[in-house]
């Protein structure tokens, strides 16, 4: 990509330091490209892809060391999915987008989509343009790829650079700039049972203000479902703003609304060692259940000034806001040994209310330069950051509500057991939580031995705090509330955690086309809580070595291989020692190693491949003894150890390939492939399987001009082979208490999309 930059003046760290000697290659000013023949201004902004096969090549990925270091200079694994894959697999969603990452598993259903396992370990911090977006009660919505640019994961501890969070890994979502140049799209999808998708984007510069240009990207989506009672709507309106009056100045807002209406789906009952043998379609829910109701807005801004050619300072700010969401249900009431009742067909139910409002605040300030002592050249960064969330939420059920045959279901609820639920009438619950976190990081990228060798070393401190309040109320008891639930927070003790988090790693070149690497970094994850005495039981800590290679052995086409062993500690686990079953002490210890391979890009002007293949042994090895009699611990005689991680299949991988019969970007394309997964455990109990599964998709897609406007055909075929399987399971959103639920994935679909550019 070519960058724009302003030469002059004198490096100001050769004036201030003049031992330093000269200043290294000149620190690029904002990371931009277009075609030469555009005005001055718009060249500030970046250009499209000439071609699909241009849209496949992934050289760089900031998430791994928040600069523009190349990931082949990165001794850490970091994989890319660009939009130019979202597009030819006509993805509609982060979980399907994902599958294009190894060692990332999803655990989501239609309406949430932030729940995903890195490498073992759950992660549900999505991060957006390097800020955070924490899930799961805090920001339950979920995502669109409409104004998605590509997707960057990096794996392993991350908390060098972002703070608390799991040892598997973060993802990151970039989203759309403005273009140097005028582009208008909208695209029309139809496809199987009753899909229907618009989405626009349009950008363009202002001519009027030299360097400022604006882009706005949606979606609007209404679907049904394989599934009975399933499918909604769904919204998307993003609009971004650049200012650059000059390729030293940088100011970009953006803004983005998703709302969402569907059911949120509970999944599969299980039965002894597997998901139920029961129609794909079948649903334990009701035809009269309200569709469930998300709405987020998402508020941001990054400034960028370049202080001289090597020096720049960075702040990035995002505020993340979710006022509404509503979810009221029909849920299963499992029990052990199984959900059904032991006449095995019979499966209890309860109704469920949940209501969240939450918000999160997150800033940095980032300092980067670059400089040269002796033989080695440095890229600095030094940064601060601040994090702030807090939420509102509220439980209730309705106490009871009519079983459910699975065999030969009868549907036909009253709307008084959603009543029931919405006030509590056997349950209700409050709880109001403020989290925040402060951290200072420093890093330093050095190259030496003649640019072969690339050591990246980095250090952050953190102080995180955690306060929560609960009230609670059973049985016609309706004096727990959000009043009371902020009462308890506001008296509650605040639980602060400090830590060091360290990364240090070597990368080196054996070849132009090839290096190794070797890294160790670890994590600072979540609050354990309090044990029985009152004491904070600390944080989680996360420990990674990782060793690799990586290579670009044709121009546009990179390779990364990784060996890794991550283990966590400070796991809480059941203090048999005291009379509370609540009671728990610090025991738990957790290992996850594998190996994992990722190639993307050109292997030529008419192939392209995205791929991966992940091999994962991940397990408890620390904590009580298993009581097979007791997998659940109920009676309290039962731990976790040596079982295997939930949905963390041994094998798993994808490889997915286009060619190009056209000329330009025109013409005919044409690719395929397969995703498949060995069986893996759908609970961490290790009660019961998920199936293995191989799956295979396809597209073909024609773009012509017309009166010199590309339009675009397109039809994509997904489980061609129609293939019966579990993407997921149910750990987070809607179980009762476990066992848990296995999420059915859709059989064959079909998707035609007709799509105009100008």
């Amino acid at each position: 990509m070519q960058r724009s930059l302003l030469l002059r003046g004198a490096c100001a760290m050769t004036l201030l330091v003049p031992s330093l000697g000269a200043a290294q290659e000149a620190l690029p000013t904002i990371d931009i490209g277009a075609a030469s023949s555009a005005p001055a201004s718009q060249s500030r902004f970046r250009g499209e892809p000439k071609t699909p096969q241009e849209g496949y090549v992934a050289r760089d990925a900031g998430t791994a060391t928040k600069t523009d270091t190349p990931i082949r200079e990165t001794p850490v694994s970091v994989n890319v999915v660009p939009k130019q894959v979202i597009v030819d697999q006509a993805i509609t969603n982060l979980t399907d987008a994902l599958e294009n990452v190894p060692g990332v598993r999803s655990n989501n259903n239609e309406l949430e989509g932030h729940n995903f396992k890195i490498r073992g370990f759950q992660s549900i911090y999505i991060y957006r343009n390097n800020l955070a977006i924490p899930g799961g009660e805090s920001n339950p919505s979920g995502f669109d790829t409409a104004n998605i640019e590509r997707i960057e994961v990096l794996k392993g501890p991350a908390s060098v650079l972002f703070g608390r969070g799991e040892p598997g890994g973060l993802i990151n979502i970039i989203t759309k700039e403005p273009l140097a140049q005028p582009r208008f799209v909208v695209e029309q999808q139809i496809g199987s049972y009753d899909h229907y998708r618009t989405t626009w984007d349009v950008s363009t510069p202002v001519d009027a203000v030299p360097g400022l240009a604006y882009r706005v990207s949606g979606a609007y989506q209404n679907n049904g479902s394989f599934r009975q009672f399933q499918g909604g709507e769904r919204v998307l309106i993003a609009p971004v703003i650049s200012y650059r009056p000059t390729e030293w100045t940088d100011f970009t807002f953006d803004a983005q609304y998703l709302g969402q209406r569907a059911q949120s789906d509970i999944g599969m009952p299980t039965i002894g060692s597997a998901p139920a043998n029961l129609p794909l379609s079948r649903s334990f829910q009701e035809p009269n259940d309200p569709r469930d109701h998300i709405e987020s807005f998402n508020i941001g801004y990054r400034f960028r000034q370049n202080l001289d050619e090597n020096w720049k300072f960075t702040n990035r700010f995002h505020y993340a806001a979710t006022p509404t969401s509503e979810k009221t249900m029909i849920t299963m009431f499992c029990g052990f040994p199984y959900c059904v009742n032991s006449d095995m067909r019979t499966l209890p139910r309860i109704g469920e209310y949940q209501w969240l409002s939450g918000r999160t605040i997150s800033t940095n300030l980032d300092l980067e330069g670059k400089f040269a002592t002796f033989e080695a050249k440095h890229d600095f960064l030094m940064g601060l950051d601040y994090f702030n969330g807090q939420y509102d939420y509220f439980f209730g059920d309705s106490g009871s509500a009519p079983s459910i045959d699975i065999y030969n279901p009868v549907y036909g609820i009253s709307p008084a057991t959603y009543w029931a639920a919405k006030v509590g009438v056997g349950y209700k619950g409050h709880s109001s939580e403020l989290r925040q976190q402060k951290g200072f990081y420093v890093q330093d990228h050095v190259k030496f031995l003649d640019d072969k060798a690339h050591l990246l070393l980095g250090a952050r401190y953190d102080v995180a705090e955690v306060t929560r309040g609960a009230v609670d109320s059973f049985g016609g008891d309706y004096s727990a509330s959000v009043a009371a639930a902020t009462a308890a927070r506001y008296r509650a003790t605040t639980r602060v955690d400090t830590a060091w988090s360290p990364r240090a790693g070597l990368v080196y070149d054996v070849l132009p086309q090839a290096s190794v690497y070797g890294s160790y970094s670890q994590s600072f994850g979540a609050n354990n809580g309090f044990d029985v005495n009152g004491a904070n039981l600390g944080p989680q800590r996360g420990y990674q070595w990782e060793v690799g290679a990586k290579a670009e052995p044709l121009d546009g086409l990179t390779a990364t291989l990784a060996l890794f062993q991550i283990t966590r500690s400070g796991i809480p686990t059941r203090d048999y020692s005291s009379p509370d079953p609540t009671a728990q002490k610090l025991a738990g210890l957790q290992r996850s190693r594998g190996v994992e391979l990722d190639v993307v890009g050109r292997v030529s002007d008419r192939w392209t491949v995205i791929a991966n293949y992940a091999y994962l042994d991940a397990k408890v090895i620390a904590d009580a003894p298993k009581n097979p009699l007791d997998p659940f611990g109920y009676a309290g005689t039962s731990g976790l150890y040596l079982n295997h991680l939930d949905n963390a299949p041994r094998h798993s991988g994808k490889i997915f390939l286009t060619y190009d019969f056209g000329e330009g970007g025109l013409g005919l394309r044409v690719g395929g492939g397969v995703t498949a997964a060995t069986h893996a455990w759908g609970d961490k109990q290790n009660t019961f399987l998920i199936p293995g599964w191989a799956r295979l998709d396809a597209f073909a897609s024609y773009t012509t001009l017309y009166e010199g406007h590309k339009v675009t055909a397109q039809i994509n075929l997904r489980n061609i082979t129609n293939t019966r399987y579990y993407a997921s399971v149910d750990n987070l959103f809607n179980y009762y208490n476990p066992p848990l639920s296995a999420i059915p994935a859709p059989p064959f679909t079909a998707i035609g999309s007709l799509r105009f550019e100008w």
